[in-house]
C-alpha cells in the first residue's frame, strides 16, 4: 500500500495519508503536503505497519522504518 509522510525537521511524524488502490471514476484525488520545513516521503508501507490501529504508536513505528531507510541510504 502506497502511503504519504510528512515529518518535521526532526524526523517526526506529523501527518500519513494512506494511497486507495484505485480511484473510482468522478471521485477527487486527495494529497497532503508539508510546509517549507517539512519532510514529505512517499513509500510503500511495510507490512508489519498495516495492522497497527493505535496512531500514536503508528507514527513511532513509521518514523523508526523512515530513520532506518535513511541510514541505509548512505
Amino acid at each position: 500500500m502506497k502511503i504519504t509522510v510528512v515529518t518535521d525537521k526532526n524526523g517526526h511524524v506529523l501527518g500519513t495519508y494512506r494511497h486507495p488502490v484505485k480511484i473510482p471514476e468522478g471521485y477527487p484525488d486527495f494529497q497532503i503536503h508539508g510546509a517549507p520545513e517539512h519532510t514529505v516521503h512517499e513509500l510503500e508501507l511495510p507490512a508489519e505497519l498495516e495492522k497497527v490501529a493505535d496512531a500514536g504508536e503508528f507514527h513511532r513505528r513509521l518514523g523508526e522504518h523512515l530513520k532506518q531507510m535513511a541510514s541505509t541510504r548512505r
